[in-house]
Protein backbone atom coordinates (compact mmCIF):
# COMPACT_ATOMS: atom_id res chain seq x y z
CA UNK A 1 0.00 0.00 0.00
CA UNK A 2 1.33 3.35 -0.61
CA UNK A 3 2.16 5.92 1.99
CA UNK A 4 0.31 8.97 2.03
CA UNK A 5 2.20 11.92 3.29
CA UNK A 6 0.60 15.37 4.09
CA UNK A 7 2.29 18.78 4.48
CA UNK A 8 0.56 19.12 7.72
CA UNK A 9 2.15 16.24 9.46
CA UNK A 10 5.47 17.01 7.54
CA UNK A 11 6.57 20.26 7.28
CA UNK A 12 8.24 21.70 10.43
CA UNK A 13 5.32 23.94 11.36
CA UNK A 14 1.34 23.16 10.27
CA UNK A 15 1.41 26.93 8.63
CA UNK A 16 5.01 26.50 6.08
CA UNK A 17 4.52 26.63 3.00
CA UNK A 18 7.90 25.41 2.28
CA UNK A 19 10.77 22.64 3.51
CA UNK A 20 14.15 21.52 2.25
CA UNK A 21 15.33 18.22 3.07
CA UNK A 22 18.52 16.86 1.88
CA UNK A 23 19.00 13.01 2.25
CA UNK A 24 21.03 9.95 1.66
CA UNK A 25 19.49 7.04 0.01
CA UNK A 26 21.50 4.13 0.46
CA UNK A 27 18.49 1.76 0.60
CA UNK A 28 16.12 3.71 -1.45
CA UNK A 29 12.75 4.98 -0.59
CA UNK A 30 9.37 3.14 -0.55
CA UNK A 31 6.66 4.44 -2.78
CA UNK A 32 4.71 7.17 -1.64
CA UNK A 33 2.58 10.09 -2.68
CA UNK A 34 1.69 13.63 -0.88
CA UNK A 35 -0.24 17.05 -1.52
CA UNK A 36 2.50 19.43 -1.90
CA UNK A 37 4.42 19.99 -5.21
CA UNK A 38 8.07 18.75 -4.65
CA UNK A 39 11.49 19.40 -7.03
CA UNK A 40 13.74 16.48 -6.60
CA UNK A 41 17.48 17.31 -7.01
CA UNK A 42 19.63 14.62 -7.79
CA UNK A 43 22.70 15.43 -6.05
CA UNK A 44 24.99 12.31 -6.41
CA UNK A 45 25.07 8.72 -7.18
CA UNK A 46 23.04 6.71 -9.34
CA UNK A 47 18.76 4.91 -8.64
CA UNK A 48 15.93 3.90 -10.20
CA UNK A 49 13.29 6.95 -9.77
CA UNK A 50 9.64 5.01 -9.80
CA UNK A 51 6.99 7.11 -10.76
CA UNK A 52 3.27 5.72 -11.30
CA UNK A 53 4.84 2.18 -11.59
CA UNK A 54 7.23 3.52 -14.69
CA UNK A 55 10.92 3.04 -13.52
CA UNK A 56 13.66 6.11 -14.87
CA UNK A 57 17.20 6.19 -14.59
CA UNK A 58 18.67 9.48 -12.75
CA UNK A 59 21.61 10.34 -11.81
CA UNK A 60 23.72 13.60 -10.33
CA UNK A 61 22.37 16.42 -12.04
CA UNK A 62 18.61 15.47 -12.92
CA UNK A 63 15.91 17.21 -11.79
CA UNK A 64 11.96 16.17 -11.56
CA UNK A 65 9.46 17.92 -10.60
CA UNK A 66 6.25 15.92 -8.39
CA UNK A 67 3.05 17.62 -8.63
CA UNK A 68 1.18 16.10 -5.52
CA UNK A 69 -0.72 13.04 -5.73
CA UNK A 70 1.95 10.88 -7.94
CA UNK A 71 3.18 7.74 -6.56
CA UNK A 72 6.77 8.03 -6.54
CA UNK A 73 10.27 6.33 -5.04
CA UNK A 74 13.50 5.04 -4.96
CA UNK A 75 15.05 1.72 -5.86
CA UNK A 76 18.51 -0.09 -6.79
CA UNK A 77 20.38 3.53 -5.22
CA UNK A 78 23.89 3.40 -5.09
CA UNK A 79 26.02 3.87 -2.20
CA UNK A 80 26.57 7.39 -2.80
CA UNK A 81 23.05 8.25 -4.11
CA UNK A 82 22.30 11.67 -2.59
CA UNK A 83 19.70 13.77 -3.45
CA UNK A 84 17.47 16.98 -2.21
CA UNK A 85 13.67 17.67 -2.13
CA UNK A 86 12.15 21.06 -2.17
CA UNK A 87 8.56 21.15 -1.19
CA UNK A 88 5.99 23.60 -1.21
CA UNK A 89 2.24 23.91 -0.81
CA UNK A 90 0.92 26.20 -3.89
CA UNK A 91 -2.05 27.22 -2.34
CA UNK A 92 0.30 29.28 0.60
CA UNK A 93 2.63 30.43 -2.00
CA UNK A 94 2.36 34.26 -3.35
CA UNK A 95 4.06 33.26 -6.81
CA UNK A 96 2.97 35.28 -9.90
CA UNK A 97 1.67 32.49 -12.04
CA UNK A 98 -0.10 34.33 -14.59
CA UNK A 99 3.56 35.14 -15.24
CA UNK A 100 5.42 32.33 -15.03
CA UNK A 101 2.89 30.19 -17.40
CA UNK A 102 4.34 32.24 -19.84
CA UNK A 103 7.59 30.86 -19.63
CA UNK A 104 8.06 27.97 -21.55
CA UNK A 105 10.78 26.32 -19.56
CA UNK A 106 8.29 26.80 -16.27
CA UNK A 107 5.46 25.14 -18.75
CA UNK A 108 7.17 21.88 -19.68
CA UNK A 109 9.26 21.71 -15.98
CA UNK A 110 6.66 22.08 -14.21
CA UNK A 111 3.48 21.89 -16.27
CA UNK A 112 3.88 19.32 -19.01
CA UNK A 113 6.75 16.51 -17.57
CA UNK A 114 4.11 16.11 -14.35
CA UNK A 115 1.37 15.85 -16.60
CA UNK A 116 2.99 13.57 -18.98
CA UNK A 117 4.72 10.65 -16.80
CA UNK A 118 1.80 8.20 -17.50
CA UNK A 119 2.25 8.23 -21.26
CA UNK A 120 4.40 5.44 -22.43
CA UNK A 121 6.23 8.05 -24.93
CA UNK A 122 7.69 10.42 -22.15
CA UNK A 123 11.42 10.37 -22.11
CA UNK A 124 12.40 14.38 -21.19
CA UNK A 125 13.97 15.35 -18.17
CA UNK A 126 16.34 17.98 -16.67
CA UNK A 127 19.80 17.31 -16.32
CA UNK A 128 22.07 20.24 -14.72
CA UNK A 129 25.99 20.22 -16.01
CA UNK A 130 27.90 21.10 -12.25
CA UNK A 131 27.98 24.78 -12.77
CA UNK A 132 24.33 25.13 -12.68
CA UNK A 133 24.07 21.81 -9.95
CA UNK A 134 26.24 23.85 -7.61
CA UNK A 135 24.60 26.95 -8.29
CA UNK A 136 21.14 25.24 -7.88
CA UNK A 137 22.28 23.91 -4.68
CA UNK A 138 23.67 26.81 -3.12
CA UNK A 139 19.97 28.54 -3.74
CA UNK A 140 18.61 25.76 -2.12
CA UNK A 141 21.03 26.20 0.99
CA UNK A 142 20.07 29.72 1.06
CA UNK A 143 16.26 28.71 1.07
CA UNK A 144 17.05 26.22 3.85
CA UNK A 145 18.65 28.27 6.11
CA UNK A 146 16.16 30.91 5.78
CA UNK A 147 13.22 28.58 6.78
CA UNK A 148 15.29 26.97 9.76
CA UNK A 149 16.29 30.55 11.07
CA UNK A 150 12.65 31.85 10.86
CA UNK A 151 14.27 35.33 11.27
CA UNK A 152 12.10 38.52 11.29
CA UNK A 153 10.68 38.46 7.91
CA UNK A 154 11.70 34.97 6.55
CA UNK A 155 8.27 34.46 4.69
CA UNK A 156 9.09 37.21 2.80
CA UNK A 157 12.68 36.43 1.54
CA UNK A 158 11.54 32.50 1.28
CA UNK A 159 9.17 33.15 -1.21
CA UNK A 160 11.61 35.49 -3.19
CA UNK A 161 14.53 32.62 -2.58
CA UNK A 162 11.55 29.88 -3.79
CA UNK A 163 10.65 32.08 -6.82
CA UNK A 164 14.11 32.69 -7.62
CA UNK A 165 14.62 28.65 -8.10
CA UNK A 166 11.84 28.19 -9.35
CA UNK A 167 12.73 30.55 -12.65
CA UNK A 168 16.35 29.55 -12.63
CA UNK A 169 15.58 25.64 -13.27
CA UNK A 170 12.66 27.02 -15.92
CA UNK A 171 15.36 28.84 -17.83
CA UNK A 172 18.21 25.87 -17.09
CA UNK A 173 15.31 24.22 -19.14
CA UNK A 174 15.35 25.70 -22.11
CA UNK A 175 19.31 25.61 -22.20
CA UNK A 176 19.17 21.90 -21.34
CA UNK A 177 16.23 21.09 -24.27
CA UNK A 178 18.29 23.55 -27.14
CA UNK A 179 21.15 21.05 -26.59
CA UNK A 180 19.33 17.70 -26.66
CA UNK A 181 15.48 16.76 -26.81
CA UNK A 182 13.53 20.07 -27.90
CA UNK A 183 10.31 18.31 -28.74
CA UNK A 184 8.45 19.28 -25.27
CA UNK A 185 10.19 22.34 -25.18
CA UNK A 186 8.75 23.34 -28.53
CA UNK A 187 5.58 21.83 -27.65
CA UNK A 188 5.45 24.18 -24.04
CA UNK A 189 6.33 27.41 -26.16
CA UNK A 190 3.05 27.19 -27.96
CA UNK A 191 1.30 26.53 -24.32
CA UNK A 192 3.12 29.70 -23.03
CA UNK A 193 2.09 31.25 -26.01
CA UNK A 194 -2.04 31.01 -25.35
CA UNK A 195 -0.96 31.94 -21.74
CA UNK A 196 0.67 35.20 -22.95
CA UNK A 197 -1.64 35.55 -26.33
CA UNK A 198 -5.06 34.13 -24.94
CA UNK A 199 -7.00 37.53 -26.28
CA UNK A 200 -6.19 36.33 -29.69
CA UNK A 201 -7.72 34.11 -32.08
CA UNK A 202 -5.79 31.39 -32.86
CA UNK A 203 -6.23 27.99 -34.98
CA UNK A 204 -5.14 24.44 -34.82
CA UNK A 205 -2.70 25.33 -37.50
CA UNK A 206 -1.01 28.50 -36.24
CA UNK A 207 -0.58 25.93 -32.60
CA UNK A 208 0.63 23.32 -34.54
CA UNK A 209 3.21 24.92 -36.17
CA UNK A 210 4.52 26.73 -33.09
CA UNK A 211 5.00 23.62 -31.65
CA UNK A 212 6.85 22.52 -34.83
CA UNK A 213 4.19 19.49 -34.91
CA UNK A 214 1.54 17.97 -37.52
CA UNK A 215 -1.91 19.28 -36.17
CA UNK A 216 -2.56 15.80 -35.51
CA UNK A 217 0.23 15.39 -33.39
CA UNK A 218 -0.46 18.51 -31.70
CA UNK A 219 -4.23 17.33 -31.23
CA UNK A 220 -3.14 14.33 -29.73
CA UNK A 221 -0.48 15.40 -27.31
CA UNK A 222 -2.40 18.12 -25.91
CA UNK A 223 -5.56 16.21 -25.33
CA UNK A 224 -3.35 13.56 -23.35
CA UNK A 225 -1.59 16.37 -21.84
CA UNK A 226 -4.34 18.71 -20.54
CA UNK A 227 -7.69 16.56 -20.93
CA UNK A 228 -8.98 19.25 -23.49
CA UNK A 229 -9.21 20.81 -26.59
CA UNK A 230 -7.27 23.83 -27.41
CA UNK A 231 -9.96 25.58 -27.76
CA UNK A 232 -11.85 24.67 -24.75
CA UNK A 233 -8.77 25.39 -22.96
CA UNK A 234 -8.47 28.63 -24.57
CA UNK A 235 -11.84 29.34 -23.60
CA UNK A 236 -10.56 28.46 -19.69
CA UNK A 237 -7.74 31.04 -19.90
CA UNK A 238 -10.06 33.83 -20.70
CA UNK A 239 -12.79 33.44 -18.39
CA UNK A 240 -10.03 32.64 -15.87
CA UNK A 241 -9.04 36.38 -16.93
CA UNK A 242 -11.91 37.75 -17.17
CA UNK A 243 -12.69 36.78 -12.86
CA UNK A 244 -9.11 38.84 -12.20
CA UNK A 245 -10.94 41.83 -14.26
CA UNK A 246 -14.38 41.26 -12.85
CA UNK A 247 -12.58 41.47 -9.54
CA UNK A 248 -11.01 44.54 -10.06
CA UNK A 249 -14.61 46.18 -10.53
CA UNK A 250 -12.46 48.36 -13.84
CA UNK A 251 -14.56 47.15 -16.40
CA UNK A 252 -18.09 46.52 -17.54
CA UNK A 253 -19.56 43.12 -18.72
CA UNK A 254 -18.87 44.14 -22.49
CA UNK A 255 -15.76 45.67 -21.72
CA UNK A 256 -14.69 42.44 -19.98
CA UNK A 257 -15.69 40.28 -22.60
CA UNK A 258 -13.84 42.48 -25.47
CA UNK A 259 -10.35 42.77 -23.12
CA UNK A 260 -10.37 38.56 -22.56
CA UNK A 261 -10.97 38.05 -26.70
CA UNK A 262 -14.90 37.61 -26.96
CA UNK A 263 -16.31 39.48 -29.79
CA UNK A 264 -20.24 38.76 -28.33
CA UNK A 265 -20.82 39.85 -25.10
CA UNK A 266 -23.55 37.28 -24.99
CA UNK A 267 -21.11 34.45 -25.75
CA UNK A 268 -18.78 35.24 -23.03
CA UNK A 269 -21.80 35.50 -20.71
CA UNK A 270 -22.95 32.21 -21.57
CA UNK A 271 -19.17 30.56 -21.58
CA UNK A 272 -18.56 32.54 -17.85
CA UNK A 273 -22.06 31.01 -16.67
CA UNK A 274 -20.87 27.29 -17.92
CA UNK A 275 -17.69 27.38 -16.38
CA UNK A 276 -18.14 29.29 -13.12
CA UNK A 277 -21.91 28.22 -12.75
CA UNK A 278 -22.63 32.45 -12.47
CA UNK A 279 -23.12 34.96 -14.50
CA UNK A 280 -20.64 37.90 -15.22
CA UNK A 281 -22.90 40.52 -13.34
CA UNK A 282 -23.43 38.38 -10.57
CA UNK A 283 -19.46 37.38 -10.29
CA UNK A 284 -18.56 41.16 -10.24
CA UNK A 285 -21.54 41.84 -7.54
CA UNK A 286 -20.13 39.15 -5.10
CA UNK A 287 -16.54 39.93 -5.62
CA UNK A 288 -17.24 43.43 -4.35
CA UNK A 289 -18.90 42.46 -1.32
CA UNK A 290 -15.74 39.89 -0.19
Amino acid sequence: MTHRISARSHFAQEGDFCQVNVHNLISGFPLHSHDYVEIVVILGGRAEHLINDKAYSVSSGDVYVMQGNQEHGFRNTSGDFRLCNIMYRPEFVSFPFERLKTLPGYQALFVLEPARRSDSEFRSLLRLDSVRLKETLEKVQRLRLEMEMRSPGYDCTSHAYLLELVVFLSRAYISFSETSKPGLLRFSEAIAWMEQNYMKHSTLPELARRAAMSERHFLRMFQKTFKTSPLEHMIHLRIRHAEKILQSGTHNITETAYACGFSDSNYFSRQFRRITGMSPRSYRHLSRKV
